[in-house]
């Protein structure tokens, strides 16, 4: 089984994750109406217009060095979308049902494909040698010292929370997730185990399969 580790200078920061296996039976491009549905209720419940003040955004972004004070957490940036568009990005059906959690929560939240991660997850601080291919992306990229970053044992998996690599990317041929929900200090242990819930619950409901939750190691 998969394992997941927070180093110890992270979790000072603030830093915790709580992470679940899903196994799906189809990731697909096409919503559901039920899964329309669902996200018309939730967008229409949104506070979509204070979430610039909202103190789980702001602790996001406190985590991240000067270099990268300009990016937008993942939250932040559905809530821009939807605040002009009114609709949530279809990526595909398991990043959506994500997103929805991310949308209604505020929190960051991931999922990598366990088909290409090798060996175990590490939640660290960067030393300046890791290998880093960012979503959409074939060249690497280095990425400064002391970020902190998901990796596996060959790679980053993503950079923060802001954005992840291509490998391990959610497809239409993914059979088997690795998702994570990512707290920091303006939240709790709670919040966020009933985020990574209705993650795999959404997943579950609308992608078939099922999900393990696992432990920190």
């Amino acid at each position: 089984m998969l394992t997941f580790s927070i180093s110890e200078n992270l979790s000072k920061r603030g830093v915790q994750v709580v992470a679940a296996i899903c196994t799906v039976d189809s990731v697909s491009k096409r919503r559901w109406a039920e899964l329309e549905k669902k996200i018309g209720e939730i967008i229409n419940s949104t506070d979509r217009e204070n979430y610039e003040n909202s103190n789980i955004l702001d602790e996001y972004k406190a985590l991240y060095p000067d270099t990268m004070k300009e990016e937008s957490c993942p939250a932040s940036h559905l809530l821009t979308l939807v605040k002009k568009t009114w609709k949530l990005p279809n990526i595909n059906r398991l990043v959506d049902c994500y997103n929805l959690v991310s949308l209604q929560t505020w929190l960051s939240i991931g999922a990598h494909d366990t088909d290409y991660i090798a060996g175990n997850i590490r939640f660290n601080m960067t030393q300046w040698d890791e290998k880093y291919t960012p979503l959409g992306n074939n060249e690497t990229v280095t990425v400064w010292k002391n970020e902190y970053v998901c990796l596996d044992e060959e790679k980053v998996l993503c950079r923060m929370d802001i954005k992840q690599c291509d490998q391990t990317k959610v497809t239409w041929d993914t059979k088997k997730c690795f998702i994570y929900v990512q707290w920091n200090n303006k939240t709790t242990l709670w919040y966020i185990q009933e985020a990574l819930l209705q993650v795999c619950e959404n997943i579950q409901n609308f992608c078939g399969g099922t999900y393990t939750i696992l432990q920190q190691k």
